[in-house]
């Protein structure tokens, strides 16, 4: 009885330790591996075409540092270009007096003092008897303008000649940071700096060229009106003279001449 007892033991022992122990699905296992080992080669080529395009991205980010260190900031370009050396208030700067200015300051018979710095002889102004004469203020206006005006002329010419110092020595400065400019951006900030420069330039000079002109117009209205002048006096003469003629004619006309009787033998 023990025996048998003993024996039924050692067959649930048996059942039970043979549950235990694992079973193997080799077909399983096989599929399963392929399967990582397909995931794993994926995986390697997504990262191969990851870097790839880090690589590209690489050589882009580069290629724009080089353009951006070559053209530069325009802002921080911007900086280096001193607006206040472009002279912009010389845009709307005038230079000497304005012609109506000129006219209401000038003093007609003060030509005839104006020497132009020693130039002429000043006009006498006395007759024999050494009394002052009277001259017609309106008669020597013109030329008493014509006086202001070159006076102007002067004072214009000694503005600009200034001014256009200072351009030409700014202009040379300018030219030397060019030389020296290290990115595109500053190349063009700087031109576009001497392009101003230049233009103002110009402007000063063709400032100059108005005032001389004006002197010349003036020169030319005097004589133009001068010859009216005389043309008009001479016309005004003739008619004088024509009509003293008739009187003249008329006159005569009434003037009888007396004959004397002939001599009584």
């Amino acid at each position: 009885m023990k025996t048998v007892v003993l024996l039924f033991l050692v067959l649930a022992i048996a059942a039970r330790v043979r549950a235990q122990i694992p079973v193997t699905d080799v077909a399983n296992l096989a599929s399963n591996q392929a399967a990582h080992v397909e995931n794993i080669a994926k995986w390697v080529d997504s990262i191969a075409q990851l870097k790839t395009q880090i690589d590209q991205l690489n050589r882009q980010i580069n290629i724009q540092s080089d353009i951006r260190q070559w053209t530069g900031n325009p802002v921080e370009a911007g900086g280096k270009l001193a607006l206040n050396v472009l002279g912009e208030r010389d845009l709307v700067r005038e230079y000497g007096r304005a012609k109506n200015t000129i006219l209401g300051m000038v003093d007609s018979l003060d030509s005839l003092k104006h020497t132009s710095s020693g130039s002429y002889r000043a006009i006498a102004n006395v007759d024999l008897d050494g009394n002052e004469v009277k001259h017609d203020p309106l008669t020597f206006r013109r030329y008493a303008v014509l006086d202001a005006t070159q006076a102007n002329t002067e004072q214009v010419i000694a503005d600009t000649k200034a001014r256009e110092t200072e351009l030409q020595e700014e202009i040379a400065l300018t030219l030397e940071d060019l030389k020296a400019a290290s990115t595109e951006a500053e190349t063009q900030m700087i031109s576009a700096k001497l392009t101003a420069l230049n233009g103002q330039l110009a402007q000063v000079e063709a400032t100059r060229r108005r005032e001389v002109d004006a002197v010349a117009l003036q020169k030319i209205a005097n004589d133009a009106r001068l010859e009216q002048e005389r043309l008009a006096a001479a016309e005004s003469a003739a008619k004088d003279d024509y009509l003293a003629n008739q009187r003249v004619s008329a006159y005569m006309k009434t003037i009888r001449v007396r004959q004397n009787p002939p001599d009584e033998k």
